[in-house]
C-alpha cells in the first residue's frame, strides 16, 4: 500500500513537473554570434540525464555530434528534420548547469540562418516541440533513476519486515518451548513434592529405627 502511495505521489510529481516544462524563444550569444534560439530550465537533473536524452531524441535526425572548441557548446552536424528543412541542418545546443537543473538551448542553423518564428511560426514550433521532448525525456530519465532508487528503499523495508517477521517466528517458537518446558518442570517440582513427604514420612520411620536399635544396644553394656 505504501508503495502504490509513492508511485501515485511520484506519478503526480512527474505529471506537474512535466507542465512546467515550457521552452522560450531567446536571443543568446553562441560561437556564431548572437542568434535566435530556444531555451528550456530542467530542473531537478543530471549532466548524463541531459546527454542521454538529447541523444534519444536526435537520432532520427541523422546528425553527428561535433564539439565546439573552448567552450561549452556543441552542434549536430548535418542533421535531417523535413519538419524544418528539405535540406540538411546544424543543431547548435548549450546546456548549462543552473542551481538544481540544467538550461537547455537549441539553435537552428538553417545554413547561414538561424531559425525564428518570424522566418516560420510553423516550422519554430516543430523545433520548440524537439526542445521539449528532449526536456520531458531528461526528466523522464531522472525520474527512473528516482523511482529505481525508491524501489531499492523499498525492497530493503520489504526484507527487513521479513526478518522481523522470521524473528517474531522464531521467537514465538521460542516461547512455545519454554512453555513445555516450563510446564514439564512444574510437573517434576509437584512430583518432588509429593516425594518429599513421602522421604520424609521414611527418615522419620528410620530415624525411630535407629533410636531403637540404639536402645538395644546400650541394653547389652548395662
Amino acid at each position: 500500500m505504501k508503495y502504490t502511495f509513492l508511485a501515485i505521489t511520484l506519478f503526480a510529481y512527474g505529471v506537474g513537473f512535466s507542465q512546467d516544462l515550457i521552452p522560450a524563444a531567446v536571443t543568446q550569444t553562441m560561437s556564431q554570434g548572437t542568434q535566435p534560439g530556444i531555451s528550456v530550465f530542467i530542473p531537478n537533473v543530471s549532466d548524463d540525464n541531459v546527454e542521454d536524452a538529447i541523444k534519444d531524441v536526435t537520432k532520427q535526425y541523422k546528425g553527428k555530434v561535433r564539439k565546439i572548441k573552448r567552450s561549452d557548446e556543441n552542434y549536430i552536424d548535418n542533421a535531417q528534420i523535413k519538419e524544418i528543412s528539405p535540406n540538411s541542418i546544424d543543431i547548435h545546443q548549450v546546456v548549462e548547469k543552473i542551481d538544481n537543473g540544467y538550461k537547455y538551448t537549441a539553435f537552428f542553423n538553417l545554413g547561414g540562418k538561424f531559425l525564428d518564428s518570424a522566418y516560420s511560426s510553423e516550422k519554430f514550433a516543430y523545433a520548440t516541440s524537439v526542445v521539449r521532448k528532449i526536456a520531458m525525456k531528461a526528466s523522464e530519465l531522472n525520474m527512473d533513476e528516482v523511482i529505481k532508487d525508491q524501489n531499492k528503499v523499498y525492497s530493503k523495508l520489504e526484507d527487513s519486515k521479513k526478518d522481523l517477521i522470521k524473528e517474531n517466528e522464531k521467537a514465538a517458537k521460542d516461547i512455545e518451548k519454554a512453555k513445555d518446558l516450563i510446564a514439564k518442570k512444574e510437573n517434576e517440582i509437584e512430583d518432588n513434592l509429593k516425594m518429599m513427604e513421602s522421604r520424609a514420612s521414611d527418615i522419620e520411620k528410620q530415624r525411630q529405627r535407629v533410636i531403637e536399635y540404639q536402645n538395644q544396644r546400650s541394653a547389652y553394656t548395662r
